[in-house]
């Protein structure tokens, strides 16, 4: 039995160690606003960019294996506010998005197709960052 279990764990370790996750940032504000966006994690800053609408930005990284990755962003646009979100939080998205997370930016927060238990998508949306 402990064998069994021993391989288990092994097998699970190496599948999360295999994946690899993208996260795809859409500009998809009704302004047609030109979207600044810096993302970071705890390990990396990816700089800031500038998303004219319908552009996006890609993160790829592998996801860590205790459920740790969290990849957030900055955003902002016109003459507003400096607006927050976590694009990546291994805890909630690892088994909402697959291989890819791909997120659209709307003025009242960020939207993605989200896999459901059977195996369809719904469009859920979620508010900025407190």
């Amino acid at each position: 039995m402990y064998v069994l279990v021993r391989s288990v764990f092994l097998l699970s370790m190496l599948t999360l160690a295999l994946a690899h996750t993208n996260v795809y940032i859409t500009n998809t504000l009704e302004g047609k606003e030109d979207l600044n966006i810096h993302c970071k994690s705890k390990d990396d800053d990816l700089g800031q960019h500038v998303l004219h609408i319908n552009q996006e930005f890609k993160i790829s990284f592998e996801p860590n294996y205790f459920f740790g990755t969290l990849f957030f962003c900055s955003f902002e646009w016109g003459n507003g506010p400096l607006l927050h979100f976590d694009v990546y939080d291994q805890s909630r998205d690892y088994y909402k998005c697959d291989d890819d997370c791909k997120w659209y930016v709307k003025k009242d927060g960020l939207c993605r197709d989200e896999l459901q238990l059977d195996s369809t998508y719904n469009r859920i949306c979620y508010k900025w960052n407190p």
